[in-house]
């Protein structure tokens, strides 16, 4: 009896030893393709993040948030407004069963010689229209309407935040949708999703995010 009774654990124990071997595996496989992608792209590579401490000095919203904060997978990138850091990031909200665990993919682009505002810039969506119906605005620039369909964007100095917005800027996200941005002062955080990317997307966002370094933070 006693044995047959051991037997669920013993398979529970043995499933979950599976799953966090796979984890390991996968992180392992993600770590290697990057520093061979690094490589290929003469570019320098670790395995561990920007310390936390530095982002969460930065002022950017998104390194403030929940719990486990943890950065990884670095690649840095020379841009024409200066050092690019793109890696992958992760942070923890809620506990016990309701706990979610969010990953992104950031292009992290600091000590920039522009003036940047506190603003966040997410691509609009049918439940941000609801809140502005019933009262929860966002900035709209009136000279881009398409700018302002696609995207919302708020932050706490509206007039900074229209300072920053000039029209090149705002027709280069007209022309490129569905991007999350935010600003601190010296600092823009870029990315693409929720979720890490995968290793292929990494060479063409690398690329997007010296485009967006160049033409909008120059």
């Amino acid at each position: 009896m006693e044995l047959f009774q051991a037997h669920p654990v013993a398979v529970f124990l043995g499933v979950a030893a599976i799953i966090v071997g796979l984890a390991f595996y996968f992180n392992w496989r993600r770590r290697k393709d990057l520093e061979e992608l690094a490589v290929s792209m003469g570019l320098e590579f670790s395995p561990e993040g920007p310390e936390q401490h530095e982002l969460e000095a930065s002022g950017l919203e998104i390194f403030r948030l929940g719990r486990g904060r943890k950065a990884s997978n670095l690649i840095k990138v020379r841009g024409g407004a200066g050092e690019i850091r793109v890696f992958d990031y992760r942070y923890t909200i809620g506990g016990g069963k309701s706990s979610q665990t969010h990953t992104f993919t950031l292009a992290l682009m600091a000590n920039l010689r522009c003036e940047v505002p506190q603003f966040e810039l997410k691509p609009e969506t049918f439940l941000y229209k609801i809140g502005e119906a019933i009262g929860f605005k966002d900035i709209d620039l009136p000279a881009f309407p398409d700018f302002s369909d696609k995207y919302r964007l708020t932050g706490p100095d509206e007039a900074a935040v229209h300072m920053f917005f000039t029209p090149r800027r705002a027709a280069w996200f007209e022309a490129n949708p569905g991007l999350w941005a935010q600003g601190a002062p010296c600092h823009v955080v870029f990315f693409k999703r929720v979720g890490h990317l995968p290793v292929s997307a990494w060479q063409s966002f690398i690329e997007e995010a010296k485009t967006f370094a160049a033409e909008i933070l120059r």
